[in-house]
């Protein structure tokens, strides 16, 4: 009995073979499941039951992402709310079994009815019924599709437009190149200009100047928007101390094109057929011969500017120099020793020195007394005339405010300026350049002197209409401009920096107040000018010689 039972069991599990081939193992596997090894991999049984339960997991995971789509996208509006009681089906669809039902109404059909359950209308009815406006306005106003989320509040990505690995590379090899070409250009135009217009200033001045000559260019295009200083009160004195560095032109990198312009003019000038000169006498050369030899005479009979002051003078200029608070006082007008640090080399003139060297102007003319009526008295060393100086702030009021807004005829309430010989402004042009103008009553003349060569007829404009709306005010009729001119005389003295403009400002005016007319100061007597400034301020009076 046992021996049997032992036979059934060899029978039903029978010996695992030990040699066999691959083909023949695996069909052996398949019919002896007991004795399929583990590293083999799962049984079929076992892969049965995996592809169930990844079945199971897909449905529950279909399950999951309709719950959360339902969540985050709102349901569709209730059709019963928004669309008429009954409306056709189009005539080419399949007819159901029901014939009888050509309608179907939403409170019969589930919340979104299939295609299925909507029967078609009869075959004649082959049209659509269009809903009317009061429909569609429902439908827009409908709940549901109030709650839906428009695109703009959808988070956007933000994408961070990235630079090529060799942008650097090229911006700086293209930055050196263009500077290579800036550096050839304007060595080119300072050699032409040495050679053609007598520039004596070095290189590095050179390309300060033509700088600043490229910046006025292009502020004159703009509306020139005047910046004022600050005002002249005491609360100036408690400013906290200014820089005393050099108030040198910044722009250092000049345009291209302005370099190619300026060298095509340059090179037109150098090449140009010089003008055949005519033999013919006429008036306008015979003013010029006449202008010519009167310098000449001038020349002689004035020597040329010193290059310093006496010692005694300088001295005094540097214990100026070393004074603190307050330098200097005349009329309403005082300078400070911040003040006078504008006037060492290579800095810009401020309201304060130019508004002194104004009050130190007309303090002389009123001490002289000299108008036209009496032209036989004279200061040492020429003529002084019956003048006015405005201040630095007269322009921008005439030029921002106007004369009516800018109560501009209170200026002139102890005055008359009809009865001047010459009147005098300072004009800052955009706070970057200073020039003088001046209404000239004895020559009928608008006048204007710009260091830089620089065209102003806004300053002829301006001024002539001050003129007549002052004549107006106080004399109650228009100003009769017959036989007035606008001057502005090609042989101005010209700066070759970009930073004594102030200098040659306070010089014209100080030249227009004597009459003179050709101006003997240049370039080269901007240094001694500069310390010749300070001794006047500091002595609150004007130098005799000229």
């Amino acid at each position: 009995m046992a021996c049997r039972k032992r036979r059934a069991t060899e029978q039903a599990v029978p010996t695992r073979p030990t040699k066999l081939s691959r083909t023949t193992r695996q069909a052996y596997l398949h019919q002896h499941p007991a004795y399929y090894p583990r590293s083999f991999g799962p049984t079929p049984e076992e892969l049965c039951e995996t592809r169930t339960i990844w079945v199971m997991s897909s449905q529950a995971l279909n399950t999951i992402g309709t719950k959360i789509w339902n969540f985050f996208v709102p349901t569709a509006p209730d059709v019963s709310e928004v669309l008429p009681t009954s409306y056709p089906v189009a005539p080419n669809r399949r007819e159901p079994s029901d014939s009888s039902a050509e309608t179907v109404t939403p409170s019969d059909a589930p919340p979104l009815a299939s295609s299925s359950t909507i029967s078609p209308p009869p075959p004649e009815q082959s049209t659509f019924l269009v809903p009317d406006l009061q429909t569609l306005k429902s439908y827009a106003s409908s709940p549901s599709l109030q709650r839906t989320e428009s695109l703009d509040n959808v988070i956007k990505r933000r994408y961070k437009n990235r630079e090529h690995i060799y942008s650097k590379r090229h911006k700086a090899s293209v930055a050196m190149r263009n500077e290579e070409l800036r550096e050839a250009m304007q060595l080119e135009l300072y050699n032409i200009s040495r050679s053609s217009s007598g520039y004596k200033s070095d290189f590095t001045t050179f390309k300060h100047y033509i700088s600043y000559k490229a910046h006025l260019e292009a502020l004159q295009g703009k509306k020139e928007v005047i910046s004022r200083s600050p005002s002249l009160d005491e609360s100036r004195l408690n400013r906290p101390s200014e820089s005393t560095r050099a108030r040198r032109h910044s722009h250092s990198s000049v345009d291209i094109a302005f370099l190619k312009r300026a060298l095509e003019a340059a090179r037109a000038t150098l090449n140009g057929h010089k003008p055949i000169q005519s033999f013919s006498p006429g008036h306008d050369r015979l003013l010029l011969t006449k202008r010519a030899k009167l310098k000449r005479i001038d020349n002689l009979l004035r020597p040329p500017f010193p290059d310093s002051l006496p010692p005694e003078d300088e001295t005094t200029v540097e214990r100026l120099k070393k004074k603190r608070g307050v330098v200097s006082k005349i009329a309403r007008e005082q300078v400070t020793d911040r003040d006078l640090t504008r006037l060492g080399h290579g800095q810009w003139l401020n309201d304060e020195i130019i508004n002194f060297y104004g009050a130190l102007i007309l303090t002389r003319s009123e001490d002289c007394k000299k108008n036209i009526g009496t032209p036989g008295k004279a200061a040492k060393g020429g003529q002084v005339l019956d003048v006015h100086v405005f201040s630095t702030f007269f322009w921008p009021k005439l030029t921002g405010d106007g004369y009516a807004k800018g109560r501009l005829s209170k200026w002139t309430k102890k005055m008359d300026i009809f009865n001047k010989d010459i009147i005098l402004i300072p004009v800052n042009h955009a706070n970057a350049h200073w020039t003088a103008a001046a209404i000239n009553f004895r020559q009928k003349r608008i006048e204007s002197y710009d260091s830089m060569g620089m065209t102003r007829s806004a300053v002829f404009r301006h001024l002539r209409a001050y003129v007549d709306a002052e004549h107006r005010e106080k004399k109650r009729k228009a100003f009769d401009f017959t036989g007035w001119v606008d001057w502005a005389p090609e042989d101005t003295p010209q700066q070759e920096n970009g930073y004594d403009c102030g200098v040659f400002t306070c010089q014209f005016l100080e030249s227009l107040s004597r009459g003179v007319e050709s101006f003997r100061f240049s370039q080269n007597n901007m240094h001694y000018l500069r310390r010749r400034m300070i001794w006047e301020i500091g002595s609150a009076r004007l130098r005799d010689e000229y």
